[in-house]
């Protein structure tokens, strides 16, 4: 791997613990790039093993290990027992069923705090991830909170709601006619309506998919093709089935077209640098990748925007500084039409999983780990 930014000079390759799903397609790339290194693979423990009690913290970090936590998403039996831990029961996961998402997010904040009190006993070691920054990113109210009060720039949020009519009532009276619902402990686009009314006629675009039957009984499956509801009744079905996993609703900001389609972009920011970043052309409202969306080209972007790039890694940059001590997040940014303006739509723990994305020749993960050896360089005695 071509490194123009080399790791510091005498510092060798350090020991990495990985703590996820050992074979899923995120750390298969981790490992693919500690091998385009040159440096030996991270030893893995799985969170199944830790919450069963079959591996101990204490007795796998060495001194001067390297811990990094993964995504546990895409691992339906860690999916499963996170949702258990939590209190919750999973449903038809593998059929693509909503999963209770405050149980597992329950489930993930308990996995999480034994993992720091098995840390505590642990030899000394360095972090990739904070428990603390991980939990928030994945709690869309309290990030958008967290954004607001550091004067990052984010669209307008309602309070906590309800249901549809509680929604309705708090965006009329704001003046607005078109909202973003996310489930607040929600990821992937699981459980998005983009949802705009003009008197009776309505309009909501949804990764939602309904079972057949009647409506108030309908249970609710994530889809990979958007689906679109124009009746009020199919709405409420919709809304007020997603209420009891938790609702964060935000005031709908249009997204500027690029390349024949709305677009906004992933900017993975590591060590206070805005660097990598993915374009991501929708062909509706949603526009995550494994929805069918397509990546555009950064290059053409760049180049039409000119100076008005700084805003949109000026936004990513601000918005991973209100998680002080972090050490990357995936920020996404949207502009709107014009490149008027730009607006933090949510920071993500997992968000670096972008393959083929380099900056000054290292991939997010390659830059993630230099930033933390620069970081430990920079703190060790001279």
């Amino acid at each position: 791997m071509s490194d123009p930014a080399p790791f510091p000079a005498g510092v060798p390759a350090p020991d990495i613990l990985l703590i996820g799903p050992p074979d899923g397609r995120r750390a298969r790339a981790f490992q693919a790039t500690l091998a385009g290194l040159g440096w030996p693979p991270a030893r893995t423990v799985s969170y199944l093993d830790l919450l069963a009690g079959r591996a101990r913290l204490p007795e796998l970090v060495r001194p001067g290990t390297v811990v990094r936590l993964e995504s546990p998403g895409e691992d339906l039996p860690t999916e499963r027992a996170l949702i258990e831990r939590g209190g919750g029961l999973p449903g038809d996961l593998a059929g693509g069923e909503l999963a209770p998402v405050r149980a597992w997010y329950a489930g993930f904040s308990a996995l999480l705090a034994d993992v720091d009190a098995g840390l505590a006993l642990a030899p000394t070691h360095r972090r990739m991830q904070r428990r603390e920054h991980v939990l928030t990113m994945f709690d869309k109210a309290a990030t958008h909170a967290r954004l607001h009060a550091a004067g990052v720039p984010v669209p307008e949020a309602l309070p906590p709601v309800q249901g549809l009519d509680d929604l309705l009532a708090g965006a009329r009276a704001r003046g607005w006619s078109q909202v973003f619902v996310k489930l607040r402990y929600g990821s992937s686009a699981s459980g998005a309506v983009a949802l705009r009314w003009a008197g009776e006629r309505v309009v909501a675009v949804s990764t939602v998919r309904l079972t057949e039957g009647r409506l108030e009984g309908r249970r609710l499956f994530n889809s990979r093709r958007l689906i679109t509801y124009r009746s009020w009744p199919e709405v409420r079905a919709v809304v007020d089935g997603l209420a009891p996993h938790g609702l964060h609703v935000e005031r709908w900001l249009p997204k500027a077209s690029w390349q024949g389609g709305p677009m906004d972009l992933r900017v993975v920011v590591i060590g206070g640098r805005a660097e990598h970043a993915l374009v991501r052309l929708g062909r509706g409202p949603i526009t995550n990748l494994h929805l069918g969306n397509e990546r555009g080209d950064l290059s053409a972007l760049k180049a039409e925007l000119g100076g008005r790039w700084e805003a949109v890694t000026g936004a990513a940059q601000s918005a991973l500084a209100a998680f002080p001590g972090a050490l990357y997040g995936g920020v996404d940014v949207l502009l709107t039409p014009g490149w008027r303006r730009a607006a933090v739509l949510e920071v993500n723990a997992f968000g670096d999983y972008h393959r083929g994305v380099l900056a000054r020749g290292l991939d997010t993960y390659a830059a993630e780990l230099r930033a933390l050896l620069v970081e430990a360089s920079h703190a060790a005695p001279a």
